[in-house]
């Protein structure tokens, strides 16, 4: 009997390890997936969201005028890399059109948010939705001040 016992927790214990292994890698985002927009005196900030795995979300925002000119803003990613979920924001015409990496300080429900010290502005990213509504911030500081911009979206899709 104690020969069973001492099989039966090896194997319960790697069906454990395992399940929470690919548990805290599966992508908690879904709640950003679709279309959400901001209209605005300039036209409209269009940001979208889709899967690409399991461990990665793929955005883009871009600024819609005249219902036919459209800009390309930003390029957006949210994946698990090296065991810490990481957005990746490359700006049209900032930093050499190179992403740069905010580390995820906080998940939980439908809402983060990522930091990068080092950067210059932002610093800190943040995401909550609430219903059909999304709310972004970005904040840092400029100079000897604090700076924070919000982006409330709708969702469209």
């Amino acid at each position: 009997m104690h020969k069973v016992n001492f099989l039966v927790l090896p194997i319960l214990w790697l069906f454990i390890s395992t399940h929470s292994l690919y548990a805290q890698n599966s992508l908690p985002f879904s709640w950003l997936e679709g279309t959400w927009v901001i209209q605005n005196n300039h036209g409209k900030i269009v940001e979208s969201w889709k899967r690409l795995s399991d461990s990665t979300l793929v955005g883009r925002s871009v600024m819609v005028k005249n219902l036919s000119d459209t800009t390309l803003l930003e390029s957006l990613q949210v994946s698990f890399l090296k065991g810490n979920w990481y957005y990746r924001s490359s700006v049209e015409g900032q930093n050499n059109n190179t992403a740069v990496n905010f580390q995820m300080v906080f998940l939980q429900g439908e809402e983060f948010i990522v930091e990068n010290v080092q950067h210059d502005f932002p610093t800190r990213i943040a995401y909550r939705r609430v219903g059909n509504y999304l709310y972004a911030s970005i904040e840092g500081r400029k100079g000897n001040k604090i700076d924070k911009r919000n982006f409330d979206y709708v969702r469209v899709d």
